[in-house]
């Protein structure tokens, strides 16, 4: 009797503190790195990505001017703008750091500070082999998911980028879509 209600109660707790299934139909990538060409192969690559597994997308450096801020992209015309061509969520993408022991936030984010947040990270940093890259979707304004993916053995950009494809079709098409 109490081995029964011990497991419910673990069973609730568990499905309490899960995330909520993300059903990924539509996203803006952003990428969250300070040298452009960072950004352009980030984006295109994730682009890439959610096309395969089926998720109409666009990247925010076809909205942005070159220069801009990806501030702008929250503004209400540019929503606006993207509602009407059936784009709901921004995905947030950034390096979180270099390191295998990394954890999905628990904070709730605020959209306009995190897109605002700066990023300490490049794609890649020489002698480094492991990287985290950390995604946060918005659904009007709001943290709706948050994911981590880990790269271990990238000794060079263009591997980077590689196994990122291999990776993250794999992570997209079984947990956002």
């Amino acid at each position: 009797m109490k081995l029964s209600l011990v497991i419910a109660l673990l069973f609730f707790v568990a499905n309490g503190f899960a995330q909520t299934a993300l059903n990924l139909s539509n996203a803006v990538v952003i990428s969250h790195l300070d040298k452009p060409e960072d950004r352009f192969s980030l984006e295109v690559t994730l682009s890439e990505i959610l096309a395969n597994v089926g998720v109409k997308n666009t990247v925010s450096l076809n909205l942005l001017k070159q220069g801009a801020s990806p501030e702008s992209l929250i503004g209400d015309s540019i929503t606006k703008d993207l509602a009407t061509k059936g784009f709901n969520t921004l995905m947030l993408v950034s390096v979180r750091g270099y390191d295998k022991r990394f954890k999905p936030s628990t904070q709730k984010f605020d959209l306009k500070e995190d897109i605002a947040a700066a990023n300490l990270f490049p794609l890649y940093k020489d002698g480094i082999v492991s990287m985290t890259l950390e995604f946060h979707f918005y659904r009007d304004g709001k943290l709706v998911y948050t994911d981590l993916l880990k790269i271990n053995g990238a000794d060079s950009r263009d591997k980077v980028l590689k196994k990122l494809r291999k990776k993250l079709t794999k992570k997209a098409a079984k947990n956002w879509v």
